[in-house]
């Protein structure tokens, strides 16, 4: 299962980026063949973001063509 280790991934360059403020939601772009399964990403990004500044953050799919997967943005707590 891979996306244990894109959830951690993206926790990590997620917290790096808001520095170490709260994040709310990220939102990932992923295109139908990146091979990444939503509902065991949501999964693990439970689990990779316990006790980091992205615990309870709301993890938001976005379409994207062919293979891509990004993180589009995230929003911190309070705007």
């Amino acid at each position: 299962m891979h996306e244990l280790g894109l959830a951690r991934n993206i926790v990590a360059i997620v917290s790096e980026s808001a520095e170490g403020r709260a994040v709310a939601r990220v939102r990932l772009a992923v295109g139908p063949r990146a091979c990444v399964e939503r509902r065991s990403l949501s999964y693990c990004f439970g689990i990779a973001s316990a006790g980091t500044p992205l615990d309870g953050a709301t993890l938001e799919y976005l379409d994207a063509p062919d293979d891509t997967l990004l993180i589009r943005d995230f929003e911190r707590e309070g705007g």
